[in-house]
């Protein structure tokens, strides 16, 4: 009696161990990985000119942002800090505003 339980369980560990290196599933009939069908084409090429349109439209509003900024858009404390930097621009320039220094020679 023993003996046939010891040989019926290692039987069974036998097929435990078969079991456990065995696929899930086979490969079903007809079935074709998407690796394997490849893309389509025609959604390629729309993907393709999607994106081109996507990079044009890019383009354009980036060069259209580059305006000349007046301070107008940014409210009234922005016109004030453009203002503001007009002037410190227009004091640090050479024949800008501001007294005159007389040479004493």
């Amino acid at each position: 009696m023993k003996t046939s339980v010891l040989a019926c369980s290692i039987l069974l560990l036998a097929v435990l161990v078969a079991a456990q290196g065995l696929p899930l599933s086979g490969p079903a009939a007809g079935f074709r990985s998407d690796l394997e069908v490849g893309p389509d084409p025609e959604y390629v090429m729309e993907l393709i000119e999607r994106l081109g349109q996507s990079i044009i439209r890019a383009n354009d509003l980036e060069n259209s942002k580059r305006g000349l900024d007046l301070g107008l858009s940014r409210g009234f404390s922005g016109s004030q800090a453009a203002k503001h930097l007009m002037g410190l621009a227009a004091a640090n320039y050479a024949g800008g505003p501001g007294r005159r220094r007389r040479d004493l020679a």
